[in-house]
């Protein structure tokens, strides 16, 4: 049985860190270790953290607060008695009422597919969105770099329906019940395999929060392999619990972060010069007041 490092990093919310924890603990799946890495959290959360986490569960208390990539990789880097086969990143506002969403998962990893697998997310059943599971965006596709330029910056959506729908991997929605290959994970909740995260050096720490699904994604493509949505399990996502920031609320500083992790993609994974780079934070700052007028 391969053994699975459950990373769950923790910001200002430590009763979802702990409740998280308990679904868990019904899992058929047994052979896993639970990491928790707190992420910098405020005092009297992290007191709170401390005094009610079960005592064979280890938590790391960060300094700073350096990012969810970042985070996570203190959770996978660390070493314990055994070493994993799989790390598990698991957001901690997700509630996992599968019993068997583990077994699943790693199960999966057999699953025939044209390339090596990788990488699995189960679907994820944002709340917020309001949408049945069935019609919820789960996995994004590695576009090339125009379209997905013009994707990002949804001031032009009107343009690129078709280009999204690509992105979103529309026509093959539902998921329910089956496997799609894909380019990418969904962060909220995926398993990969630990020998690539070591040879891959974990997760690319050059953005704060968001897009780092499909720079892992990107990577994983680039080293002959491929990502699996597995749609024979799921798990309901509390979003925007750290954030703050939901379809229904604007956060302009979480805007600010996506703008800065999408550049960041661009102009590292795609080579985006200096002129195409400020007409991209020119398209993404109109795009944000154009969001507030709205909101």
């Amino acid at each position: 049985m391969k053994f699975i490092r459950i990373v769950v990093l923790n910001y200002n919310s430590s009763q979802y860190t702990l409740d998280v924890i308990k679904n868990l603990e019904t899992q058929s799946y047994t052979n896993y270790e639970i990491v928790v890495v707190d992420n910098a959290s405020n005092e009297s959360e992290r007191q709170f953290l401390k005094d009610n986490l079960p005592k064979n569960i280890l938590c790391i208390y960060a300094d700073v607060n350096s990012g969810y990539s970042s985070g996570n990789n203190i959770g996978m880097r660390i070493k314990t008695e055994i070493e994993p086969d799989y790390f598990f990143v698991l957001n901690n506002d997700v509630i996992i009422e599968d019993d068997d969403l583990l077994e699943k998962l790693v199960a999966s990893f057999d699953c025939v597919a044209s390339k090596k697998v990788i990488a699995i997310s189960p679907l994820v059943n944002t709340v917020s969105t309001q949408l049945p599971l069935e019609k919820q965006i789960q996995v994004r596709r590695v576009l090339p770099t125009f379209q997905l330029f013009f994707v990002c910056c949804t001031i032009f959506k009107l343009f690129t329906k078709n280009w999204f729908a690509k992105y979103v991997y529309k026509k093959e929605m539902p998921y329910i019940d089956n496997y799609l290959a894909c380019d990418s994970i969904n962060g909220a909740a995926f398993i990969v395999e630990a020998e690539f995260m070591k040879k891959n050096n974990y997760l690319d720490e050059g953005t704060f929060l968001f897009f780092e699904e499909v720079i892992l994604g990107r990577q994983i493509l680039d080293a002959g392999g491929t990502c699996l949505l597995n749609g024979k399990t799921s798990l309901k996502h509390l979003q925007g619990m750290s954030t703050k920031s939901t379809a229904q609320q604007l956060n302009v500083r979480m805007e600010k972060y996506k703008r800065e992790s999408e550049l960041y993609y661009f102009q590292k994974y795609c080579g985006l010069n200096a002129f195409y780079s400020m007409l991209y934070i020119f398209f993404k700052k109109i795009e944000v007041l154009l969001k507030q007028i709205i909101y």
